[in-house]
């Protein structure tokens, strides 16, 4: 990437400039101590890994209650399968919003909100008795507050850099498999030790803690003053290109999540302890955070576009060709790696994309209007999923659901194929 590329956001210390362009951007920069991009990154890492750490964890804590608590009625059993769904769709309901209010007002007071109220959501779950009580409280407040600091934590550290863009974006973006590594063994631990209300209460204080700290360093280098709340720029809407990527994103925000929440089911189903099942989740973390730091430098090498075509494929393949066929440990571990390392690489290049194909200035405006019109497919994904599991085969059509997700990929790799091939003979206007 060239260094025309760089980024305008706004920060608490950022520089208020009238037309930004790449000198002043880079006259900003250098008005910071030099560590400070580094600070960026790593609170931006944490806070990815501490909110999508719980999302990608919600599986393990599902799995215990659909097969402990709630056992005897299915009926509960099936309301489960939307908490994870509300989680996301929350989070990308609110992303045009937050992206735009981080770029006009502050990417650190969002987060300052955005924490408190992920935290306040754990807190209350471990006061519900029923899962549509923790569909209102897991699923709705800690959604609300997950999608206040999921945009501007995914993008504010590109701004930082131009030549090693991609892997300043894919360390920052691994925090989240880093956190489900993390997250997921500890939740298993925690329920076992304690039980799943005090689970709940301790992951409140760790998220309230280790947010409002990381939070004091998420900032930008520059605030471009002529940025206000009623010149939002909706001609993106009209461009074909802007269509048929946020497809490519509906099509990813419908498939992602899902083997996350259900491949732990499916394990147990096929005679995996509960114990190993959250373990070969966790090393679908691991490989995601790898997968995101190799498709950022990916990115930075072999170009942006290449890069998220070759991770969707991947992907795709992983859960047509591998999933049904990982009923035992062994071949759960290959699956685990593939699609957590390109499904994680995925969100490299999403938001490096958007710079791409539509400019870097407005990145977290227009990844969070993406996200925003792609919250029906986090929606749909899980409840789908769920549907096609319990028709036929009477709660065991995994095969279905691996067809459903990996038709989604190939759907979301068709999208990005589709605008690479016209980024590149300019052909789409």
């Amino acid at each position: 990437m060239n260094s025309t590329e760089e980024n305008l956001k706004d920060s608490e210390s950022s520089t208020e400039v009238g037309n930004v362009n790449n000198e002043s951007i880079q006259d900003a920069i250098k008005r910071f101590p030099p560590h400070t991009r580094y600070l960026v990154v790593a609170s931006c890492f944490v806070i990815q890994g501490i909110t999508c750490g719980i999302v990608h964890a919600w599986g393990v804590q599902q799995e215990y209650l659909a097969n402990n608590v709630y056992k005897d009625e299915p009926q509960k059993v099936n309301t489960l399968g939307y908490i994870g769904t509300i989680m996301f769709f929350s989070a990308y309901f609110w992303g045009m919003p937050a992206g735009w209010v981080a770029e006009v007002w502050s990417y650190r007071k969002l987060c300052f909100i955005g924490i408190p109220i992920a935290a306040l959501g754990n807190l209350l779950a471990s006061f519900s008795k029923e899962p549509w009580q923790l569909c209102l409280t897991q699923g709705i407040v800690f959604g609300i507050g997950f999608g206040m600091v999921f945009g501007p934590t995914s993008t504010a550290p590109a701004t930082w850099f131009t030549k090693h863009r991609g892997l300043a974006t894919g360390i920052t973006v691994a925090g989240v498999g880093v956190g489900g590594l993390i997250i997921a063994p500890l939740t298993e631990f925690l329920i076992s030790a304690t039980s799943v209300a005090w689970c709940q209460r301790i992951t409140a204080l760790y998220v309230l803690v280790l947010g409002m700290i990381s939070s004091c360093f998420v900032q930008v280098p520059v605030q471009d003053k002529t940025r206000t709340f009623r010149n939002f720029d909706w001609r993106a809407f009209y461009n074909l290109r802007f269509a048929v990527h946020a497809a490519m994103v509906f099509f990813v925000t419908a498939a992602y999540i899902v083997p996350y929440t259900y491949l732990p089911e499916f394990w147990v189903h096929h005679g995996v302890s509960s114990k190993t099942a959250s373990v070969l989740i966790a090393i679908a973390n691991v490989a995601s955070s790898i997968g995101r730091i190799i498709i950022g430098i990916s990115a930075d090498y072999l170009g942006v576009l290449n890069s998220l075509v070759l991770a969707l494929g991947i992907a795709a393949l992983s859960c047509l060709a591998i999933w049904p066929f990982s009923t035992s440990v062994g071949v759960g571990v290959v699956l685990a790696i593939f699609y957590g390392s390109m499904a994680g690489g995925y969100w490299s290049v999403a938001p490096l994309a958007a710079a791409k194909l539509f400019g870097i200035e407005k990145l977290t405006s227009n990844s969070g209007t993406f996200y925003t019109i792609s919250a029906v497919g986090a929606w749909l994904g899980n409840p789908v999923g769920n549907a096609i599991l319990n028709g036929p085969g009477h709660g065991s059509n995994y095969l279905g659901m691996s067809i459903y997700i990996g038709v989604l990929w190939a759907s979301a790799f068709l999208m990005a194929a589709i605008n690479r091939i016209s980024f590149s003979k300019r052909r789409i206007d």
